[in-house]
């Protein structure tokens, strides 16, 4: 049965091709088991998982002359083994070699014909792990029970060795052209202006909407052109370069506790102390008053469900909060505290999700909500602030990939038209995961923000009093 494309996710297809940028969300695992991995058995759990998704099994069907929005169809000819790939880094394999890999397969825009995803395994890292990169367009994860490919292949148990039998899946014939069309004037006739609304999208569909925004930044006064905010900036996409890095997430606890502030302000502290040494390190002077606008995503309670008890991932929307990095403070207290104030004073209309609350959403939420984070930001102008910044707490007990378990997991933020450079940050088992995702040309040496991250950390450590 076709179903028919949301208006946010057709805007987020049209113009595909033309851009520089593919709109997919990416999420690195690094999987371990105590024997060797069996590919066969790896494509089973796949093939197994999928049965609670149905929408990686279908494909956008366009209708003809554009009367209406894409339908989504199952597709005829899926075939899991072209989805999920293999690939090994050379020996010896190690997280420099894979975040370059990575930021390889990143750049490959998905087709448009098949079901819009892909699974990397990636061998030939140390004690025999396993790396596995998914890559979800935004266009798969509207509506309200939306998830990332990631988050669906997490369990909360280890599988069985011996996969249950899969049901034989048979797809749903698609209409064809002619159903397509007589719906599509169907609903013209129901709705004249749908036909005016579409032929709009299709001549902007490059355009953002500016709405959306938390507080108190008025969007009309857009970041002026020069200075810092260049560095962050590109009109002619080079390609991506990824970086990883981690931190103990006891020790941003700590730092939280001794300045009576939200772990999430620390980890955008952390952030900002690592920043503004690899501003200076390029050689680029800093005033104390000079600052990077980031938007920073943000899980909100939904209309439908005000409490916190959420059990599904998707019950937290996002909002979109526009927040000030203090990069030119030397003083990291101070960065702190400046943090602490502005994320203190936005206000949104629900309540804010908290952490523990988005830590016990089904599953493992946060590849979904670092996904979600990065359609809320499409829908802003790009020239409202220098990068995005997404911070999504996941379990802190251990959750699984099929019959091994889930070690690592760093986010691959998606880069967006006209900036260089996108943070994620990830909780999980203890540890703070962060991903950058960087233009190649415009900030080469992403991996040397990564490995500032820890001499940041360390700043803010001890200076509470």
């Amino acid at each position: 049965m076709a179903t028919r494309l949301a208006t946010a996710d057709a805007d987020l297809l049209l113009g595909d091709a033309a851009r520089s940028r593919s709109r997919h969300s990416c999420s690195l695992a690094l999987v371990a088991r105590d024997e060797p991995w069996d590919i066969d058995r790896v494509m089973e759990f796949v093939d197994a998982r999928l049965a609670d998704a149905p929408r990686y099994r279908q494909r956008i069907r366009h209708i003809p002359f554009s009367l209406a929005r894409a339908v989504w169809v199952d597709d005829p000819d899926f075939d899991l083994s072209f989805h999920v790939r293999r690939s090994a880094l050379p020996a010896p394999g190690g997280m420099r070699q894979l975040a370059d890999l990575v930021a390889r397969l990143v750049d490959r825009p998905l087709e448009a014909d098949r079901p819009l995803w892909e699974l990397y395994l990636i061998e030939g890292l140390p004690d025999g792990r396993l790396a596995i990169l998914t890559k979800t367009h935004h266009a798969l994860l509207g509506g309200p029970h939306a998830v990332d490919l990631a988050q669906v292949l997490v369990t909360d148990e280890r599988a069985s060795a011996d996969v249950d039998e899969v049901a034989t899946w048979t797809p749903v014939p698609a209409p064809g052209d002619g159903v397509l069309v007589l719906d599509a004037l169907m609903t013209i006739a129901t709705d004249p202006l749908e036909l005016v609304r579409r032929s709009a999208r299709l001549a902007h569909a490059l355009e953002r909407a500016t709405r959306g925004l938390v507080g108190a930044a008025n969007l009309s006064m857009l970041r002026p052109a020069g200075g810092l905010a260049e560095m962050f900036r590109t009109t002619r996409p080079r390609g991506s370069r990824v970086g990883l890095a981690s931190f103990p997430l006891a020790q941003a606890r700590e730092i939280a506790r001794e300045h009576s502030c939200k772990v999430n302000d620390v980890v955008l502290a952390v952030l900002c102390g690592a920043l503004r040494s690899w501003i200076l390190s390029c050689g680029h002077p800093l005033s104390t008053s000079d600052t990077l606008r980031a938007i920073v995503p943000m899980a909100v309670t939904s209309e439908a469900d005000g409490s916190e008890n959420q059990s599904e991932a998707t019950s937290a929307e996002i909002a979109s909060a526009l927040i000030g990095m203090p990069v030119g403070e030397p003083n990291p207290r101070m960065r702190l505290a400046q943090i602490a104030r502005e994320t203190a004073t936005q206000r949104h209309p629900r309540e804010a999700v908290g952490a523990k609350s988005l830590a016990r959403l089904s599953g493992f939420a946060p590849p979904t909500l670092h996904a979600l984070a990065s359609r809320a930001a499409i829908m802003l102008p790009s020239e409202s602030y220098d990068l995005v910044v997404t911070n999504a707490p996941g379990p802190q007990r251990k959750v699984f990939w099929g019959d091994g378990e889930l070690v690592e997991v760093y986010p691959v933020p998606a880069l967006l038209e006209g900036q260089a450079l996108a943070v994620s940050m990830s909780s999980y088992a203890g540890t703070v995961y962060c991903g950058f995702t960087s233009d190649r040309q415009a900030v080469p040496d992403v991996e040397e923000i990564g490995e500032l991250i820890s001499s940041a950390l360390d700043e803010l450590t001890g200076t509470a009093g």
